[in-house]
């Protein structure tokens, strides 16, 4: 009772009514993963034996900071999900162990990437070291880049059927009006982060952009705020007249 009472109090997803507060076994192997994930993200690199080895993993702080935000932007992104729709059906679980697997894949990825962006702002300050021990040069960053990117699209993708899924239960997961439009806006802003992965992807591969053409997933704003212009909410009375 009290844990629901702060939950309402607290809501952070006010549109949308959760089906549960309830942790799924299907969340408690997902959190596993994602802990999993989190700890290489924190723990790749040699092991430390002296103090250069230990200043150079304190400062290394900034690029792990930033990894560990989006990987847990991801878990956000999972844990609304089985809020919002209680929902574990045999594809939701081949989707949601597709999409683990995927977790893991992009976890030294990405914290390489922003390793090698940290070594390149270093290195603009005169500070090569970090840069050269990487064996970092453009084209590799392109290469790496286009990895990292064509993984976090596929995350989304993953996600965005499990959203498509849900669209297709409406009626028998009991969405209301303003729930369906909200899923379905949820659903393109997935899309849109597809679709800049995808731009990334060809850009780090195909032109002379390389690792630069990681600035293009800031596309993934603009994208998503047309996304929410084509799918207004409705408002109250509409909602319960159309529920009616």
């Amino acid at each position: 009772m009290i844990r629901e009472q702060i939950i309402q109090s607290r809501d952070h997803d006010p549109h949308f009514a959760w089906r549960t507060t309830e942790v799924l076994r299907i969340e408690n192997l997902s959190d596993i993963v994602f802990a999993l994930a989190l700890g290489i993200l924190v723990s790749a690199g040699s092991t430390i034996r002296t103090f250069s080895d230990l200043t150079g993993y304190l400062i290394s702080i900034i690029p792990i900071a930033a990894g560990f935000a989006m990987l847990v932007s991801i878990w956000n992104d999972h844990f609304l999900f089985f809020r919002r729709y209680a929902l574990a059906d045999g594809r939701i679980i081949v989707l949601n162990t597709a999409l683990l697997l995927l977790i893991l894949y992009i976890a030294y990825p990405l914290r390489f990437v922003f390793d090698s962006l940290f070594g390149f702002i270093l290195m603009q300050a005169g500070q090569t070291d970090r840069i050269i021990e990487m064996e970092v040069g453009y084209r590799e960053s392109g290469i790496i880049l286009a990895f990292f990117s064509a993984g976090f699209g596929a995350i989304y993708l993953t996600i965005a059927l499990m959203y498509a899924r849900t669209l297709s239960l409406a009626a028998e997961l009991g969405l209301s009006a303003k729930e369906k439009v909200l899923t379905r806006r949820t659903l393109y802003v997935h899309f849109a982060r597809i679709a800049a992965s995808l731009i990334v992807v060809v850009l780090a591969s195909f032109t002379p952009l390389n690792g630069f053409a990681g600035f293009a997933l800031t596309l993934i704003w603009p994208f998503a705020a047309v996304a929410g212009a084509l799918t207004p909410l409705p408002r109250d009375s509409d909602s319960a007249a159309a529920n009616d």
